[in-house]
């Protein structure tokens, strides 16, 4: 487990991680998301002390890692595997090479090194091109040689720093789907830091969004997507949902239907699997017009968002009611 308890830390006037405190549970994959600037890469830092912190404790499995020497720091760190956004190879080795550096820091003999960076690779898909140098490989490619490396040592815990947003889409649904087997097979605990709150919808069990170097909202990914409190994490969340922003989504709905309600609807893995709007409309008599609609599969279960529209002489408080009794989450945009 990993415990973040009231972490600062600051750059001259500046605070980048502003008391902050968070609980990671083993084997989970525990995303922290935000815009640029927000502390995330900062606070991710702590946690295996690339970043030394001004005030407060980082707790891996009951040892205070802030209190520890360069030595058992050092060894500390070998069971904290991390990845980056610019993958950070070394482009004069091979593949082969490069996922084994990691060992031949640390003088394991050649041979032995090589058989485990074989191994490794294979795990991530590699195992064709092991000879071969990064320059010839492509975004996707580079990053699993940089999983391959952070692998090696066997760490329990994988850091990953902004590891996808460089990539294409279809390149991150794969590196997506890579760390999940990972996660899965091996039970590592997988701390992620992004912008991209597909990468959160798609991967993590929980999250915590930062602001201004402060964690304003953290929970359960499936709790969060269909109850957000803060704002920021609204307009996310809702980014999300439609692919467009969401502020001129809401002027453009309006100006198309300017008379009556238009409703945004939250379903969970409970409820996004019933038909309960075609059930609430034949109780109630109520044409409803769906306006936009997806279902989107997330680590502990589908979610569901739908923008409808009711003409003007419903009752819409009866309407919320009769949704909100099937567990759906209301809101009037």
């Amino acid at each position: 487990m990993i415990k973040i308890e009231h972490v600062s830390k600051s750059y001259g006037d500046i605070k980048a991680v502003d008391d902050v405190s968070l609980k990671i549970d083993d084997g989970e994959i525990f995303g922290i998301v935000g815009y640029s600037g927000a502390g995330k890469s900062t606070l991710l830092r702590t946690i295996n002390q690339l970043e030394k912190v001004d005030e407060g404790v980082i707790d891996i499995d009951g040892v205070d890692i802030t209190k520890l020497d360069i030595k058992a720091l050092r060894e500390k760190r070998r069971k904290i595997g991390m990845i980056f956004q610019h993958f950070d190879l070394l482009w004069s080795k091979t593949v082969l090479d490069n996922i084994a550096f990691p060992l031949e820091l640390i003088k394991v003999d050649k041979e032995t090194r090589r058989e485990k960076a074989k191994e490794v690779a294979k795990r991530v898909g590699l195992e064709d091109k092991l000879d071969v140098y990064p320059s010839t490989l492509s975004g996707g490619q580079k990053q699993r040689v940089a999983i391959a490396r952070a692998l090696i040592s066997e760490p329990n815990i994988l850091l990953s720093d902004e590891a996808t947003s460089a990539l294409d889409p279809k390149t991150t649904d794969d590196i997506l789907e890579l760390l999940k087997k990972i996660n899965k097979e091996y039970q590592i605990t997988i701390v992620l830091i992004t912008h991209q709150m597909e990468v959160v919808q798609k991967i993590c069990h929980r999250l915590a969004v930062m602001a201004d170097g402060k964690v304003i909202e953290d929970g359960r990914v499936d709790d969060i997507f269909k109850d957000p409190k803060q704002d920021l994490t609204k307009k996310l969340i809702q980014t999300v949902d439609t692919g467009l922003d969401v502020e001129k989504m809401a002027i453009d709905l309006k100006a198309k239907y300017p008379e009556g309600h238009l409703l945004r609807l939250t379903f969970d893995q409970k409820s996004s699997g019933e038909p309960i709007l075609y059930e609430v409309g034949n109780k109630l008599h109520i044409p409803f017009n769906i306006v936009s609609a997806n279902i989107k599969n997330t680590q502990v279960g589908p979610l569901g968002v739908m923008y409808i529209h009711i003409e003007k002489r419903h009752d819409i408080a009866k309407i919320i009611e009769e949704l909100q009794k099937d567990e759906v989450k209301v809101e009037v945009i």
